[in-house]
């Protein structure tokens, strides 16, 4: 018989295991998790969207939310996290803003004054170009990958008069064949002037640039023979060889490319005070 009961047990909790009810947040802005299952109850966390949580308890609270003027119904429940590297406080969340479709988490980066999200770039991490400072962040793409024509999304902590975000880039030499590139990542590079992004939302969401065809090759004077030596230095005598014949960088194997963008986020506060963050998104060159 204690066999039995062991057996029940155990069975009982792995299809407890199993019946995990798993969700993902589709909310743009975030989903407050409050203490109790009410609008005027302490928030105690604000889940990403894309992270996912566990639903343990449907508390048959209904509740009504207008979001862009579109009514959304749905209930109060009781929540968990389900990814140890998640900080996910257990609580009680809107569930009109869950899906069961699995949704990966998008770029984000938290600074004190602001938060910062890109849609339909997958999450990175930054790396500081100043040791201990989050002024300015360098954020490695993946093959393929660009902010252009993103939207770009801004969640102020405090109360502000302005937010702006301003945006260029970096275009370098890459040397390419049809199997294989060498980037003169550390010589010369054209750098675009700042231009400012639109705002839309009152200054809470904003549409990265496209460059055209003529933005993206645009480059500096050169002489010529120094980019062969660089080439013999950086990138050896195959390629040396490859570009012996070239008269200027418009001449194949020679390449102009996109291999940075920079974005530069001001907020100035009531009280006039401005904060300053710039990322740097590397792009992966000679593909």
């Amino acid at each position: 018989m204690k066999t039995i009961i062991k057996i029940l047990v155990i069975v009982a909790a792995c299809n407890y295991a199993n019946a995990q009810d798993i969700q993902y947040v589709s909310a743009e802005n975030g989903l407050v998790v409050r203490e109790r299952p009410s609008r005027g109850a302490i928030r105690v966390g604000t889940l990403d969207y894309g992270t996912a949580i566990e639903i343990t308890e449907h508390t048959q609270l209904q509740l009504d939310v207008v979001d862009n003027n579109e009514k959304i119904s749905g209930e109060w429940v009781k929540i968990r996290g389900v990814e140890d590297h998640d900080d996910v406080e257990d609580g009680y969340v809107f569930n009109g803003f869950l899906t069961e479709e699995k949704l990966k988490k998008r770029f984000v980066i938290n600074y004190d004054a602001f938060t910062v999200s890109i849609e339909d770039l997958s999450e990175k991490t930054p790396k500081p170009i100043i040791e201990n400072s989050d002024d300015i962040l360098s954020i490695p793409l993946d093959l393929g990958e660009s902010i252009e024509g993103k939207s770009i999304r801004i969640k102020h902590h405090k109360e502000f008069r302005s937010i702006k975000i301003f945006q260029k880039h970096e275009n370098s030499i890459a040397i390419t064949d049809d199997a294989s590139h060498c980037d003169l990542i550390d010589w010369q590079h054209y750098y675009s002037s700042w231009k400012p992004l639109k705002a839309l939302l009152n200054h809470r969401k904003f549409k990265a640039k496209k460059y055209s065809e003529i933005d993206s090759k645009k480059f500096i004077e050169i002489n010529i023979e120094d980019l062969k030596t660089m080439v013999n230095e950086t990138c050896g005598e195959a390629w040396s060889t490859a570009i012996k014949n070239v008269q200027s960088i418009k001449d194949y194997p020679v390449s102009i490319t996109l291999s940075k963008i920079f974005l530069r986020i001001v907020m100035t506060d009531i009280g006039g005070y401005i904060t300053e963050k710039i990322i740097i998104f590397e792009v992966p060159m000679g593909c």
